[in-house]
């Protein structure tokens, strides 16, 4: 891809990408014509093999009985160099800064390693050398498939992956769902499979045209921003995008966002992310999208970085998404004065599964935890019922309700009071962008088709606010009170948030006050409701 900047986008290239399997992918054996070696055999001097492919399966088995992992060390046309994983001694680039992480390594300059080298291009490649002492422990069999060398994912199992990411099942849970001795992959190769599976199926005169097309978008609008991530080959990775219409709103309406990327109908399956918020006849408003080849800490960090400087630095006041570890890293790194709140009906779905056993449609259990997650007036009235329903349904020792009490702060609708979310609490906002554009896409699209039915969906999208705007400024909002303040709420509001407003109103109404006492310059008033004695409270009045 042309690596040409223009004024308003960015195309960047990344060079430090995911670390993948050491020994090189050329190296990968030809399932057709190559025998899986006996583990059994050692390796000895002069024994010959049909290919380096050959080699280097015969070696990893051997490494993988004996407890070390391999990796190659040097190759050229008609030599190869294989040696322990532990070869070679860690290189200090500078002292650590206070503060910062300080690695590990397994490097112990251990000399164990074998060379091979054929004669012309129709001789055998043959063992040269051999040495096969090293200076560390060895791994045991249970732990072996840890090393990297070792780590396999079959043909099997990467086709589950991929089913399990087309049903949408987070991308972090699928390794788990595999455990065992033999197969001992993290999410992290996971993660590299997939975005590997895109790279390959992303076409690169598709990327072209996606890069013209935001030239273009550009030229007939300066304020149209764009960026493109490539991976050091000059491939697309992760690709970002907002029209001028949405930056500018961004400042208007941008205190509040929800993110969510579990959208991925698209031809490469690449998970679609909207900024998603709320103008000022509440409805839902995109501040920006992206295309993404993974989910990773390093991919989201891009992203909001990138975001940000798209919104003109102005950090947003919260932000709500789902309870995705790497996403949650990235907002703290990027984001970290921002409010960050868990999707709460995520979590809430959640129940069913995990406490299948008390939580039902009429159980008792159900409802009174509803009610102290949605309803409790306090924070000091949420722990003490959450504690009493843990105590009296025996559920003090369950790990998942534990971890999520440890979490509270960032779900609990009480402790998120004093931030403003803009009457959300879940990214329901961004799943209904979601639903819109199913509309206009299918799996089948293509990433230049994807960007330009993208396009005339917003146009569809900033058609309804106009309309909106229309109702609003030529129809009167009917007061019911007739209040002096409703009045002046009719006169400044649009329909809708006027309309949410007087239901706030009428509620308000429900509530007395009650003078306890004055000290200095302070009023103590006791607000309570006539309809229900839990919403009582002691406000304060400084004058």
């Amino acid at each position: 891809m042309d690596n040409e900047c223009v004024e308003n986008s960015t195309v960047e290239c990344l060079e430090d990408h995911e670390i993948v399997d050491d020994v090189s992918n050329d190296l990968e054996p030809n399932s057709e014509n190559s025998k899986s070696p006996e583990a059994n055999i050692c390796p000895i001097v002069d024994m010959e093999f049909a290919s380096i492919a050959d080699v280097k399966e015969f070696y990893t088995s051997f490494a993988k009985k004996e407890g070390f992992g391999v990796r190659v060390r040097s190759t050229k046309q008609n030599f190869c160099m294989f040696v322990c994983a532990n070869e070679g001694t860690h290189i200090v680039k500078g002292e650590n800064e206070e503060g910062k992480r300080k690695r590990s390594t397994s490097r112990t300059d251990c000399k164990a390693s074998l060379t091979v080298s054929k004669a012309g291009k129709r001789s055998k490649w043959v063992i040269k050398s051999i040495n096969n002492v090293h200076n560390h422990g060895m791994v045991s069999p249970k732990s072996v498939a840890y090393l990297r060398s070792h780590k396999k994912m079959t043909a099997a199992t990467k086709s589950l992956v991929e089913k399990f990411d087309e049903e949408g099942v987070p991308t972090g849970k699928v390794a788990t769902m595999f455990q065992g001795e033999d197969n001992a992959f993290s999410s992290r190769d996971c993660w590299n499979h997939l975005r590997n599976l895109r790279r390959r199926n992303l076409d690169v005169g598709d990327a072209q045209a996606v890069f013209k097309f935001c030239k273009k978008k550009q030229v007939e609008n300066p304020n149209f921003f764009y960026a493109i991530q490539c991976d050091d080959e000059d491939r697309m990775i992760n690709f970002f995008w907002v029209d001028g219409r949405a930056r500018l709103a961004y400042q208007f309406f941008g205190d509040v966002i929800t993110f969510d990327t579990t959208y991925k109908t698209n031809k490469y399956d690449m998970p679609f992310a909207p900024f998603t918020g709320l103008n000022h006849h509440f409805q839902s408003i995109l501040f920006g999208c992206a295309l993404l080849q993974d989910e990773t800490q390093r991919s989201f960090e891009w992203l909001f970085r990138t975001w940000l400087d798209a919104m003109g630095g102005k950090y947003p006041v919260s932000i709500i998404t789902d309870q995705d570890l790497a996403m949650k890293a990235a907002i703290a790194n990027v984001f970290p004065h921002t409010r960050h709140r868990l999707c709460l009906w995520h979590i809430k779905k959640k129940f069913a599964e995990k406490l299948s056993h008390i939580y039902h449609k009429n159980s008792t259990f159900k409802r009174k935890l509803k009610s102290c997650i949605r309803d409790s007036p306090s924070i000091k009235y949420f722990e003490e019922e959450w504690e009493r329903i843990m105590i009296d349904y025996n559920l003090k020792e369950n790990e998942w309700l534990k971890g999520l009490y440890d979490i509270r702060k960032s779900w609990i609708p009480v402790f998120n009071r004093s931030t403003f979310f803009a009457g959300m609490n879940t990214t329901q906002r961004s799943e209904s962008i979601n639903a819109f554009f199913d509309s206009f896409v299918n799996s089948s699209t293509t990433l230049q088709g994807f960007v330009v039915k993208f396009d005339k969906a917003m146009d569809s999208r900033y058609e309804k606010q106009r309309r909106e705007d229309f109702e609003s400024r030529h129809r009167l909002r009917l007061v019911v009170v007739k209040s002096k303040i409703e009045e002046h709420a009719a006169s400044i509001y649009t329909r809708n948030i006027f309309g949410k407003f007087h239901d706030e109103f009428i509620k308000i109404i429900q509530f007395r006050r009650e003078k306890l006492e004055k000290e200095g310059s302070q009023n103590r008033y006791k607000v309570s409701n006539d309809y229900d004695s839990k919403d009582t409270f002691i406000v304060c009045i400084s004058w």
